[in-house]
């Protein structure tokens, strides 16, 4: 039997066949949902168990079936998608992922009903900008007394000019983001400012918008576009699934980092929350760069720390919401920190790590046991 790939999560009770597209697997597959208690899971079969390490080629073929299917559902259904490659080993996993991520599910869905993400990126004339800056006094200056020189002898010159390059297009760019990015978010429920890859880039935003939102975007472009007279060009890409905002992760737990995780935090087989906090804080004393200016590995052994506490209370946090299926212990912060976390094999080697994260988000899990 083929493992399950999980496209994502919708709203609905009902069991659906999703013909106008193929999966992963192409002709041979169907799209369909596996629906639980006002939510479903939106599947297929899966030709592969990992898709890590895939070729080039493989990688932006799966991908593209990935992305085909959620808008396709997307045009049907408000959609939670789940992260590309994404796998289960059967219907009976699939329906406990649902069951003990419902909550979180559920109130996802219900933050992105009629809400839809839109990217707009923000391009310059690169070249004009470069010549623009060329002609600034303090790096004309430069240029005029090197010319004619050997190019031995201008080197530090030449950095010198690649430093004051670089830093006016910070500041330039920072400028026009803090023109341009405000009207925007304006827009918007929620926003996500996209990492810049490019020199030509000078803003690239993720919107979340509402169909007032959408009406207002063309709009305010057009403004935008009018104001700089042409100097910048603005696009707008969508619309598009929420990933920036909210994409379901499902992982299974790295024993071999669990056990390291509690022992660089020095925790027994069965800590309650408390106790991991405990552990942390007092390690964190021991190393934090604050407190250990001469020790050249500070960071990264608080970086180690950090990494290992957030991994045994997501460990932690998985156990509690299966024991208390979505209600008493979750409710009480006392009863969360005396929650004991069992880290032995036999306990955590079947749990599902679940989260719903924010492109901008670090770890932000809530973990169940399968």
């Amino acid at each position: 039997m083929k493992p399950l790939y999980f496209y994502g999560i919708i709203p609905t009770d009902s069991k659906i066949i999703f013909d106008e597209v193929s999966g992963m697997d192409n002709d041979e597959d169907s799209v369909y949902t596996l629906p639980h208690r006002g939510i479903a899971a939106v599947v297929g079969t899966s030709p592969r168990d990992d898709y890590r390490g895939l070729k080039r080629d493989q990688a932006v073929r799966y991908m593209v079936n990935h992305q085909s299917v959620i808008e396709a559902v997307q045009s049907h259904f408000t959609v939670l998608p789940a992260k590309f490659g994404t796998v289960l080993p059967d219907a009976d996993a699939m329906e406990r992922m649902l069951q003990q991520g419902h909550p979180k599910f559920e109130a996802a869905v219900a933050n992105l009903n009629g809400l839809t993400q839109m990217e707009v990126v923000t391009v310059w004339n690169l070249q004009q900008v470069f010549q623009d800056i060329g002609n600034q006094p303090e790096i004309m200056e430069i240029k005029t007394r090197i010319a004619g020189l050997p190019q031995d002898q201008t080197l530090q010159d030449r950095i010198t000019i690649g430093r004051l390059v670089k830093e006016a297009i910070d500041q330039r760019r920072s400028d026009l983001t803090a023109q341009i990015a405000p009207r925007l978010r304006n827009l918007a429920r929620d926003s996500v400012t996209n990492p810049v890859v490019d020199d030509s880039i000078v803003v690239n935003v993720a919107l979340l918008l509402d169909a007032a939102g959408r009406n207002e975007l063309d709009a305010v472009l057009e403004a935008l576009d009018k104001e700089y007279d042409g100097k910048m060009n603005f696009r707008s890409i969508g619309p598009l699934p929420p990933y920036s905002f909210a994409t379901v992760e499902v992982q299974t737990p790295d024993l071999a980092a669990i056990d390291a995780a509690r022992e660089l935090l020095g925790c027994g087989m069965n800590p309650t929350i408390d106790e991991i906090k405990r552990a942390y804080y007092q390690a964190a004393r021991q190393v934090h760069p604050d407190l250990n200016t001469n020790n050249s590995n500070s960071d990264d052994n608080m970086t180690a720390l950090t990494k290992a506490y957030r991994l045994l209370l997501a460990t932690a946090d998985s156990q509690m919401i299966a024991r208390s299926a979505g209600a008493a212990l979750r409710g009480s912060p006392e009863a969360q920190e005396a929650l004991v976390c069992n880290l032995d094999h036999a306990t955590i080697e079947n749990m599902l790590m679940i989260s719903v994260k924010r492109q901008s988000d670090t770890v932000s899990a809530a973990s169940v046991t399968a």
